[in-house]
């Protein structure tokens, strides 16, 4: 069954904070996406549902921003190419911790789990943390920034790349 692009977010009485278990429940949905994009059915427009409609990636190759359109779903399609390349199999959201910044944003620091398949078969997990900027506007949860390590430079450390 296909996520209804709507069905991202978690709807919290106005004036809350957003708390752990939404952004967990955002994210948890956020690595189903992420996996049937791996298996072959990227479903564009969910993954463009994920993001709000600017943000920010901050990694050790630079800042960059971008607006969320038909710009990032290209890009998000050569990467889920580059991801199945590189023999990624699937993505585990393990945990999630919020620190709130106001009512309508947090840093959701989230804990990934990726299993990966080498060319000669041999399988791994590489564990790794983002953090992640989240907004939440008009009731929907959405990505509006992240900040990650090298994960060039892991993959290559793992034989990877």
């Amino acid at each position: 069954m296909k996520p209804n692009p709507r069905t991202f977010s978690q709807r919290s009485d106005a004036g809350e904070m957003i708390s752990r278990a939404d952004a967990e429940t955002f994210f948890k949905t956020y690595a189903k996406v992420f996996n049937d994009a791996i298996a072959g059915d990227v479903g564009l427009d969910h993954v463009a549902a994920i993001y709000s409609t600017g943000f920010v990636s901050v990694t050790p190759a630079g800042v960059m921003v971008g607006e969320n359109g038909q710009r990032l779903k290209e890009v998000m399609k050569k990467g889920f190419e580059a991801y199945r390349a590189i023999g990624t199999k699937k993505m585990t959201c393990v945990g999630v911790t919020v620190m709130p910044i106001d009512q309508d944003h947090c840093v959701a620091k989230v804990q990934w789990s990726g299993d990966y398949e080498r060319k000669n078969k041999d399988r791994l997990t590489i564990d790794f943390e983002v953090s992640y900027l989240v907004e939440r506007r008009d009731g929907d949860l959405k990505v509006f920034g992240w900040i990650a390590g090298d994960e060039q430079a892991e993959f290559r450390k793992h034989g990877l790349l």
